[in-house]
């Protein structure tokens, strides 16, 4: 169902690149597959708030630019960083040489490409939270259904720009894209996107029984207000659980899809359908490819896991691939083609959420609870089960293990060590050639943000 709908505008705030377009004009979009904003401001019909919608779907999986360049850097950045993965490539050393801190990042490279991208995201769903409110065409209750959607998807985009930037910041007000907002701190846009995943819950509550839009099959499970409004719960505990608010970040997951029963892996996929007019998985690898550029596992993906681990089977052996001076003979094998699913969040960290939250919490403390939690991966992936005799920091340890092999490549693992000021578990190595490697805290600035407050003070 997906097709590419609207177009990133290069406004301040949501630039793909300077060297893409310029800060003082504005395109002249014609072409009604790319459609201007304005177009669906002025009173939209319900059949483009469909569109819209479908839209802010498709710009999530493929980020605008209709390649999935976004998705593809906002897993393979932290991985780098976080040392699950490596990207070695023959023709461009960048992936080792800046995010391995051997130099400093060039914040105007390729790199940044993952700002522009979710920043795309993101306006499509401004604008369809736009056109829905302006709408006379619609009920109140599919008005609700549309801004729900709307604000879970902007939250979403939000919140993976703000995993990479860290203590950069972000901006927070982008209504007006010639007048954007300053960049805030950390904590006031982890605050700002609860409050806008909140309000999407509350407009989820009014939205009545039945979505007023399609939804791709990825997300078939949660094609209701009521469903939908599960997925958002997903995502507002992920938010909490950034800043380690464990009270938030317990309520959500228990008003998500949680449960200690249904399958781990269970939860909302972004789904792909191959060659034009739809687009293919980016993170999907050949076997043992020998092209140019190659994502290998991090050698400590083998030598760290446990020995009856299942999750082992997320790498496979290839070929010794070697370059930049670093090596592996493992690479990751989550997705069997190139049209596999990608999952949004699964079920799984949410037991994981709850499990840290019951172990670390102040008001939600419950350690009993906590083992359970934790002994549900433990046996569906047969490894050791933990007990209640176990020490806190036993317990916190088995959590991070899970959340490890669990969540592998998808993000996670650089953003729990460094919100749990674990950073230095990461032990940085020197490559072959004698380089020494450091751990990033965070992406820097875009350059082209940095400029448009040169310009716009």
């Amino acid at each position: 169902m997906y097709k590419h709908l609207t177009k990133a505008l290069c406004l301040g705030g949501m630039v793909l690149s300077l060297g893409s377009c310029s800060f003082f004009e504005l395109e002249d979009v014609s072409d009604p597959n790319f459609p201007d904003r304005t177009a669906f401001l002025a009173n939209p019909t319900k059949s483009q708030l469909d569109f819209l919608a479908t839209g802010t779907f498709s710009d999530l999986r493929t980020n605008g630019s209709g390649t999935g360049q976004g998705i593809l850097l906002a897993y393979q950045v932290p991985g780098v960083i976080g040392r699950e993965i490596y990207v070695l490539s023959t023709s461009d050393n960048r992936y080792v040489t800046e995010l391995l801190g051997i130099n400093p990042i060039d914040n105007a490279n390729y790199l940044s490409g993952y700002f522009g991208a979710y920043s795309s995201a993101r306006r499509t769903a401004r604008t369809l939270a736009d056109a829905a409110t302006n709408s006379p065409q619609i009920t109140e209750e599919q008005r609700n259904g549309y801004l729900g959607f709307a604000n879970t998807a902007e939250a979403y985009a939000m919140l993976i720009l703000s995993d990479l930037q860290y203590e950069n910041g972000l901006r927070i007000d982008v209504s007006d894209p010639l007048k954007p907002g300053k960049i805030q701190p950390y904590p006031q846009v982890i605050a700002a996107i609860k409050a806008k995943l909140d309000l999407a819950a509350t407009q989820f509550a009014k939205a009545g029984a039945t979505l007023p839009f399609p939804v791709p099959s990825g997300f078939a499970s949660f094609n209701t207000p009521a469903t939908m409004l599960r997925f958002n719960r997903a995502l507002a505990a992920r938010t909490a659980i950034r800043t380690n608010n464990y009270a938030d970040a317990l309520a959500a997951v228990q008003a998500s899809f949680f449960s200690l029963t249904a399958s781990p892996t269970a939860g909302p996929l972004f789904n792909y359908g191959g060659a034009n007019p739809d687009v293919f998985n980016s993170l999907f690898q050949v076997p043992n490819s020998k092209g140019s550029t190659v994502v290998v596992a991090h050698p400590s993906f083998i030598t760290d896991i446990r020995p009856t681990d299942t999750r082992v089977s997320k790498v496979r052996k290839r070929d010794l691939r070697s370059t930049t001076g670093l090596s592996s003979e493992y690479e990751p094998a989550i997705y069997a083609s190139n049209t596999a699913p990608i999952p949004v969040i699964k079920n799984e960290e949410l037991i994981l959420i709850a499990a840290e939250a019951y172990l670390l919490g102040t008001t939600t403390k419950d350690k009993a609870k906590a083992v359970e939690a934790i002994n549900v991966l433990a046996n569906f992936y047969k490894v050791a089960p933990v007990t209640i005799a176990d020490s806190d920091a036993k317990l916190l340890n088995e959590i991070l293990y899970h959340r490890r092999y669990s969540l592998f490549y998808e993000g996670q693992r650089w953003v729990d060590l460094r919100r749990l000021n674990r950073l230095g578990d990461i032990t940085p190595e020197t490559t072959s050639d004698g380089k020494k490697t450091t751990v990033l805290k965070q992406m820097p600035l875009p350059f082209a943000e940095v400029q448009w407050d040169v310009s716009n003070p």
